[in-house]
């Protein structure tokens, strides 16, 4: 390896940290979020905001074009084959640009949103994708804090941490990777955690966040043509090793690719692409772990690493992320009424369904039809009873300036309910998408499940019987029962189901038609 020292060493990590960014999309939408805030202010005719606001955008605009600018001067030199010292210089202008726009949009005096957000109703664009664009800035300050690590690691100061891996994964996954899966999937692509404690890890903590995101990026890549997939991360302590697990449901690859990727690359010269897994074993390697590729073609891809870990380790307490500031807040959800009488300390529910009583699948469609996006869809989220009720509900039409994610449909909920879109297929046709909810755990919780009564094979079971009431419950209040139903987790919750597992789409009545398991 030409990289593994000196100048070419330099040069390697400035191309390994760039290509782990992958920024611009969150400042074109951070762009795109302020100039609906500008057009609001101005259609609501709050004057003086608008001003202030204008001014704010023009700054963040210049330093956008400065970004872009260096990105082309280092893409330029990384593909010319420039002399190294040229491609570093170029490399650090650009992440010193991207540092720039990060403390600008990260700077509670710029911007104002809170305020000016105040003066405009709560039926504006800007107010009701505020959630949208707090998730950029989660995304946008955990790149702030990467370049924040590396400049320490460039200064050469001591970045040994010890840190349990499993709190480490939930807070790293919940406030950055997370909001990059929902964006470059389109939201189709379910990002699940399994994480077992404690067990703890010794060494460089932001490089293994990094080994662990380029895995997650490699993952939502295979899943490109996907119309639903699901990434499974996992860990856990297996005899002397802690070992890490990244599963995905896409196209998987041939024996010769997995051999390409465990095999070291003679040079990085010209490379602009081709660099997370070279990153993700020279971390592995540093960490004293071992790594393994398991794939069969259009199947998947598991990735496992096994560890050394410390036993004898007392975890650290949990550090709260600094991007949780940009997490949701507790509002209740939008689009259902009321609560249901509850002890104290116990969790809060939503009630009846806002589309009223027997009309669930007539509002799917109905937001379908209205939607004024250019890519027409509905978004919703449901719950159904084992006694046959829907008790939760939320929906809304996708809309033309808003790309809505679960998670804005249903803050508090968004993890633990079967989630829903109806979108166009390729043919134009309306397609239904039905998701497994996200969180095992917080689906018990929902369901209110005693502790004793859970495990995997009881979610299985529940989650299978969930899925075909709804498939019912849709096609009694209006959906059409031939409309194509696509569903993940469908080896899992349906083994051995012909019906289901030997083409997709199915027709939604084939789901309604399967026996619940108490049948």
């Amino acid at each position: 390896m030409d990289y593994a020292t000196g100048l070419k060493k330099e040069v390697a990590e400035i191309k390994f940290l760039i290509h782990d960014l992958r920024v611009d999309s969150f400042f074109n939408e951070v762009i795109h979020y302020h100039v609906t805030v500008s057009t609001d202010l101005e259609i609501y005719s709050v004057d003086q905001a608008q001003v202030l606001h204008g001014t704010d955008l023009e700054e963040l605009k210049g330093k956008a074009r400065d970004v872009r600018r260096s990105l082309q001067d280092y893409s330029g030199a990384v593909k010319s084959f420039s002399p190294d010292k040229t491609v570093l210089l170029a490399g650090k202008r650009y992440l010193e640009a991207i540092w720039d726009l990060c403390e600008l949009i990260l700077n509670p005096l710029w911007g104002r949103t809170d305020q000016v957000l105040s003066f405009l109703p709560a039926e504006s664009r800007s107010v009701r994708s505020r959630s949208h664009y707090r998730n950029c800035l989660r995304w946008i300050c955990g790149i702030y804090y990467r370049l924040e690590h590396f400049r320490a690691e460039q200064e050469g100061r001591d970045v040994y941490e010890e840190f349990d891996v499993a709190d480490d994964l939930e807070d790293f996954t919940r406030n950055v990777v997370y909001g990059y899966v929902v964006e470059k999937s389109s939201a189709r692509v379910e990002l699940r955690l399994d994480l077992a404690g404690p067990g703890v890890l010794g060494g460089n903590r932001h490089r293994f966040r990094r080994m662990y995101f380029n895995l997650v990026m490699n993952a939502v890549d295979a899943m490109a043509g996907r119309k639903v997939g699901v990434i499974h991360v996992g860990s856990r302590v297996e005899g002397d090793r802690l070992v890490l697990r990244v599963s995905d449901t896409g196209s998987g690859m041939p024996p010769e690719k997995i051999e390409q990727l465990l095999a070291e690359k003679e040079s990085l010269d010209g490379e602009l692409h081709s660099l997370g897994f070279v990153f993700v074993r020279q971390t592995v390697a540093e960490l004293g772990g071992a790594l393994e590729i398991d794939s069969e073609e259009g199947t998947g891809t598991s990735v496992t690493v096994r560890f050394p870990y410390l036993p004898d380790a007392v975890p650290p307490p949990r550090q709260p992320s600094r991007c949780e500031k940009y997490g949701q807040t507790e509002e209740d959800d939008r689009g259902h009424v009321g609560h249901r009488p509850r002890e104290a300390g116990a969790r809060p529910k939503p009630t009846v369904p806002s589309a009223g009583e027997g009309s669930w699948g007539e509002a799917i469609l109905e937001d379908y039809r209205t939607s004024d996006s250019p890519h027409p869809g509905s978004i919703f989220a449901i719950a159904v009873t084992d006694d046959d009720r829907v008790d939760y509900f939320t929906h809304r039409p996708y809309e033309r300036l808003w790309n809505i994610t679960h998670e804005d449909l249903s803050p508090m909920f968004f993890q633990a309910t079967v989630r829903g879109r109806l979108e166009e297929d390729e043919e134009k046709r309306p397609v239904l998408i039905l998701k497994a909810p996200q969180s095992v755990r917080e689906y018990f919780e929902f369901k209110e499940l005693p502790e004793r009564a859970r495990s995997a094979e009881t979610y299985n079971r529940m989650v299978h019987d969930e899925y075909i009431r709804i498939a019912r419950k849709l096609i009694a209040s209006g959906m059409d029962p031939e409309v194509g139903v696509l569903l993940t987790d469908i080896p899992k919750l349906f083994p051995g189901c012909a019906a289901l597992l030997e083409r997709e789409p199915v027709e939604l009545k084939v789901l309604a038609d399967q026996k619940l398991t108490g049948q």
